[in-house]
């Protein structure tokens, strides 16, 4: 009589995420763990310019368009090779998410209401399927909700904000592992805790008064 498979069991702390993975499973708060940036360094700088490189799409010059898309697709192929993961799919929908994340503090002085939109097939088509938040609009609530608590909290506002910070990265980590699995739940919450953490820093950055100007 054959045995019944055995139960795939949860990875424990030191060891790979999944498979492959060079994410190492860490027990303990999400904020002590080694960042996404840390990981893949690289890879932050090209979100970083594919977000300036959007921006300028949007102030109307349509050649920077596929220089964003280039950098953000610089980007996934990156975070893939380091992380060892390399779902496709889901890296797609948290790229495009970070870049978008990002460009929010270039375009926050101006009304966007009439940013020019880009056709199918472009990854910044606002109606592309792997919006990360259209894949869980939760998810993304979460997120920035995430972003906000770590903004007040280093602000000292209230001492269960750090709390509140890592509660919304994990509930929007495990969001997007439920629609998008191909990447591991550790590596989710460190996207999470990336995404949150551009979120709060463009927070700090829109509320920092203007040298010079009269507070």
């Amino acid at each position: 009589m054959p045995f019944p498979p055995r139960p795939l069991l949860s990875p424990e702390p030191g060891e790979p995420a999944a498979p492959g993975s060079r994410i190492t499973v860490e027990a303990g708060d999400i904020l002590m763990r080694r960042g996404l940036n840390e990981l893949a360094r690289s890879a932050q700088v090209a979100v970083i310019e594919a977000a300036k490189a959007l921006e300028d799409f949007r102030l109307g010059n349509g050649a920077a368009l596929g220089r964003a898309e280039t950098l953000a697709c610089r980007a996934i192929a990156t975070f893939q090779e380091r992380t060892g993961e390399p779902d496709e799919a889901a890296w797609q929908a948290a790229v495009v998410y970070m870049v978008e994340l990002w460009a929010t503090r270039y375009s926050a002085g101006r009304p966007a209401a009439f940013d020019p939109a880009p056709p199918p097939p472009y990854l910044f088509t606002p109606v592309h399927p792997l919006r990360l938040e259209t894949v869980s609009r939760d998810a993304h609530d979460h997120v920035l909700g995430a972003g906000r608590s770590l903004e007040r909290a280093a602000r000292g506002l209230d001492t269960r904000d750090t709390a509140r910070a890592q509660h919304g990265m994990y509930e929007a980590a495990r969001l997007l592992h439920e629609q998008l699995d191909g990447l591991s739940m550790p590596l989710w919450v460190l996207i999470s805790r990336f995404c949150a953490e551009i979120h709060a820093e463009t927070l700090r950055i829109l509320k920092t008064p203007a040298p010079g100007s009269a507070t």
